[in-house]
């Protein structure tokens, strides 16, 4: 079995003002995660070392980070980070910015697992209502070009910041890949709203897939961690 995590982590600060990456890194080695699906990774203060911060959220060496930066200034950089227990085989990052917009992106790794390749898909879209039309129209073609190109075992997840409670917006998603159930991630202290999501593609058997809610996760980010544990088919194949 394989247990992926994914978490907003909201720059490492928590509901109660801290922040602390070694508390988060802390508790997704806890939570028995082989890959972490990070959003809101940001190592720009001036007053922290980025190598600290990495370390940190890596709990020491229990896992390796792949950094997908949407924002890159002088002092750090700012987006989306793969966590992984498994060797890294491929990456690259899909721009699916919007023209005045903050820069957002859709983060692809390929990565080794006992059971062969599994691709992972990282994303977190943006907070207008065209903006993110238009972001998950660039990730279904990404997607669909890749599966038919490059089929593998792929699992999507990410802050989709989708707040409409019957939206059509993941139709086309829907029809590459399948969504999982999990329920309203934000705010963490209460949620009600499913802004944090994960497909899974045909080949992948879901053995759980459920939001944590423990004290922890309530504290440690404004939205709630999704936990997804999968099997892989014998020899999966991939480019």
């Amino acid at each position: 079995m394989c247990r992926i995590v994914s978490y907003n982590i909201h720059s490492g600060i928590g509901r109660d003002k801290v922040q602390d990456y070694r508390r988060i890194g802390q508790f997704l080695t806890e939570s028995g995660a082989d890959i972490v699906l990070l959003q809101e990774m940001d190592t720009r203060p001036s007053e922290r070392a980025i190598e600290r911060d990495i370390e940190d959220i890596c709990a020491g060496n229990a896992f390796s980070l792949v950094a997908s930066p949407a924002l890159e200034e002088e002092n750090g950089w700012y987006g989306n980070a793969i966590l992984t227990r498994f060797k890294l085989l491929h990456h690259e990052t899909l721009d699916v910015s919007q023209q005045g917009r903050q820069p957002r992106n859709a983060q692809l790794a390929v990565l080794q697992t006992e059971k062969g390749p599994l691709t992972v898909v990282n994303t977190h879209k943006g907070l207008k209502t065209g903006e993110r039309r238009n972001q998950f129209a660039l990730l279904h073609d990404f997607l669909a070009a890749r599966l038919q190109q490059r089929p593998s075992p792929l699992v999507l997840a990410g802050d989709f910041n989708e707040w409409q409670f019957f939206t059509r917006a993941f139709n086309a998603l829907n029809s590459l890949l399948n969504q999982q159930r999990i329920g309203p991630t934000f705010p963490s202290q209460f949620p009600l709203f499913s802004l944090d999501r994960v497909w899974t593609s045909e080949e992948i058997k879901t053995v759980a897939c459920k939001k944590l809610t423990n004290p922890k996760a309530r504290i440690f980010s404004d939205h709630l961690p999704i936990q997804l544990d999968i099997r892989l088919p014998e020899a999966a194949a991939v480019e």
